[in-house]
């Protein structure tokens, strides 16, 4: 089941799914990552799972069990490391270009990844992805631009090489939000082939989960919405239905405001 609004210039949907409820609930304080074994590595797939290689056989194209859309795959590196962008943006970059159609997406370790123990990222169809839609077209050459009329705040990225892609992202992450508990500035970071290149959207994050976020299931004041890359991109996963029954334009403007906007 499916909801949807205009905020601005993006649509927004809201999705009923009760089984990203594991995602979106997850514990990813260090004491809870070192008491479950890491799914992402070969040994603990779920049985029947396989994997194709991409990147030149560093990553694992797996599907995710757990899926927002019919077509959503995790992309996991093959060495067991931590969510960390640093050295990687070349090899999104890459991966872009090799699933053409599709939205590489990657989650902070504290802006939406539920594993942040492994190196990961994650892709559906890019036509899934309100965002897309409301950003006016490519650039053919190394650009850096602020989006206007978004309910976010969105960097818009176009690249022709993968060095590019690399200098450009690493000049604005000094900026992104961060603190003392962060190995790397809060951020999410999205990418599709354009034809020409590969468009990156970076969105910084000042907070990791709203102030109306609950883990709690039978919590009826809370709701369980907490933001990654498809959410900030204007699709918002919800696993209980009594939060999906009363989500509204000014809850939503809220949630974004709080997660996925720069103070003045």
């Amino acid at each position: 089941r499916a909801r949807e609004w205009s905020l601005g210039t993006m649509r927004v949907r809201a999705v009923f799914n009760p089984a990203r409820a594991v995602s979106s609930a997850a514990r990813t304080d260090k004491a809870s990552i070192a008491s479950r074994p890491c799914f992402l590595c070969p040994q603990n797939w779920l049985e029947g799972q396989e994997g194709v290689k991409c990147c030149d056989s560093r990553y694992d194209v797996l599907v995710n069990p757990f899926p927002i859309f019919d077509r959503h795959f995790v992309i996991a590196s093959r060495r067991h490391e931590p969510q960390a962008i640093g050295g990687r943006v070349a090899d999104m970059w890459q991966i872009a270009t090799e699933l053409e159609g599709y939205t590489v997406f990657y989650n902070g370790p504290r802006c939406g990844a539920s594993a942040p123990d492994h190196m990961h990222f994650q892709a559906v169809r890019s036509a899934e992805l309100p965002l897309w839609e409301a950003l006016p077209p490519a650039i053919e050459k190394a650009t850096t631009v602020k989006a206007t009329g978004l309910p976010i705040d969105a960097i818009v990225v176009d690249t022709t090489s993968a060095e590019e892609a690399d200098r450009l992202i690493n000049c604005l992450l000094p900026s992104l939000p961060a603190d003392n508990e962060d190995e790397e500035p809060r951020f999410n970071l999205l990418a599709t082939a354009t034809g020409t290149g590969v468009r990156m959207i970076v969105i910084p994050r000042p907070q990791h989960r709203p102030s109306t976020f609950t883990a709690d299931p039978t919590d009826p004041d809370g709701m369980m919405i907490s933001p990654a890359s498809v959410d900030v991109a204007g699709v918002i996963v919800i696993p209980r239905h009594i939060d999906f029954e009363r989500l509204e334009e000014n809850i939503i403007r809220k949630i974004y405001t709080e997660t996925c906007k720069m103070p003045c």
